[in-house]
C-alpha cells in the first residue's frame, strides 16, 4: 500500500466526518477542524475525496431510496458498505462579449439542487452548481466558456495553454492566468473569487481589461465597472463540497441561499427574517436543513405543498 491509500482506520475517520457534517446540525468548528484533518495526510484526502464520488452515486438513485439511504444513522452503514464493496482499507479504485444563447438552450445545465464535474479538453475542470448554465468552445484558437447563468469553479488545464482562456458572463469578461478560481452570476453583478493565479476582469461596457484579481481576492463587477477588491472568502467556496458554511447570517439570507438548492419557493417570514445563525448546512438536503433551524431558532417550516414552504416564528 502507498503511503496516500487510506488505511481502514482513515476510512472509518472519513466517514464519520461526512455523516458529521452531513447532519445539517454541524457547527462552523467542524468543517474547520474537518479541513485541517483532510490536510494533516494525503490518505485523509484520497479517503474524503473518495467517498466523495461515492456521495455523488448516492444523488443519482431514486428519490425515494436516496433519501432512506441518506437518513443520519443509515448513511454510516452506506458508506462502510462501500470500502467492503470496492476492496476494503485502500477504496480501489468567441465572438465578442454578447452571448448568443440563453440558459434554456445552453449545451450543460443544472437542475436545481443538482451539481456536476465536467473534465476539460486542456486537461483542467470544472465543477457547476445548482441551476447553472453554460456553452463550451474549446478549439484550435481559444479556451472559451460562456456562462449563461448560475456558478461554477474553473480549473484550467496545462494543454494549449498558448491559447487564451475566456469566461463570458452577461456581465463581462474574464481571462484566465492560469488559474483556479469560481464564478457566480447574479442578476445585478458576477462575483469572481481567484484561489490560485489570476485573473482578469473586462466589463461589457469597456474595450479592455480594467482590472487583474490575483489569488487570495474576489470582486464583484458589472457592466460598468469592476468593484474595489476584497480578501477571497473561502466559506463561500464550501458548495463544492456540499455544504453552506454560515457564520452569524441573518435567517432571511440563508433562505435566500438554501432556496437555491430545492424546486419551488422558500420565503422567510418579516417576524423571523433578522434572526442570526451559525453552522454547516447540507445544501443537498436542504429539507434537512431547514428542519435542524427549528432545533436552534424558535422557528419552525411550514409546508403548503412541497413546493412552498414558509420558515416561520414557531407556536408557543
Amino acid at each position: 500500500m502507498s503511503a496516500a491509500e487510506p488505511t481502514a482506520q482513515v476510512v472509518a475517520q472519513a466517514i464519520d466526518w461526512r455523516v458529521r457534517l452531513a447532519s445539517g446540525l454541524a457547527p462552523v468548528e467542524d468543517l474547520e477542524a474537518c479541513q485541517h484533518w483532510r490536510g494533516l495526510h494525503p490518505s485523509h484526502e484520497q479517503a474524503w475525496q473518495r467517498l466523495a464520488v461515492f456521495d455523488g452515486r448516492l444523488g443519482a438513485m431514486p428519490p425515494p431510496r436516496a433519501s432512506q439511504a441518506l437518513r443520519y444513522r443509515d448513511r454510516r452503514t452506506v458508506l462502510k458498505g462501500l470500502v467492503l464493496l470496492l476492496g476494503g482499507t485502500a477504496l480501489a479504485g468567441g465572438t465578442g462579449l454578447g452571448l448568443r444563447g440563453t440558459p434554456w438552450l445552453a449545451e450543460q445545465r443544472t437542475a436545481t439542487g443538482e451539481r456536476r464535474r465536467l473534465q476539460l479538453p486542456d486537461g483542467g475542470w470544472l465543477q457547476m452548481n445548482s441551476g447553472s448554465a453554460l456553452d463550451l468552445t474549446f478549439d484550435s484558437q481559444q479556451r472559451r466558456i460562456r456562462l449563461l447563468a448560475g456558478e461554477v469553479m474553473i480549473q484550467t488545464g496545462k494543454q494549449g495553454t498558448e491559447r487564451p482562456f475566456w469566461v463570458d458572463t452577461p456581465m463581462g469578461r474574464l481571462q484566465a492566468l492560469g488559474t483556479g478560481f469560481s464564478v457566480r452570476v447574479t442578476e445585478d453583478s458576477v462575483l469572481l473569487a481567484v484561489e490560485e493565479g489570476a485573473v482578469a476582469v473586462s466589463p461589457s461596457a469597456l474595450s479592455h481589461a480594467t482590472a487583474v484579481i490575483h489569488a487570495g481576492e474576489q470582486a464583484r463587477f458589472d457592466r460598468q465597472a469592476v468593484f474595489a477588491s476584497q480578501p477571497l472568502d473561502r466559506d463561500a467556496l464550501a458548495w463544492r463540497e456540499g455544504y453552506l458554511v454560515v457564520r452569524q447570517w441573518p435567517l432571511a439570507r440563508l433562505c435566500g441561499e438554501l432556496g437555491r438548492y430545492r424546486p419551488g419557493v422558500l420565503r422567510c417570514d418579516p417576524a423571523v427574517a433578522d434572526l442570526l445563525i451559525s453552522g454547516v448546512f447540507p445544501v443537498d438536503e436542504p429539507d434537512r436543513a431547514l428542519a435542524a433551524l427549528g432545533r436552534s431558532l424558535p422557528v419552525r417550516a411550514r409546508y403548503l405543498t412541497r413546493w412552498f414552504v414558509t420558515l416561520e416564528p414557531a407556536p408557543a
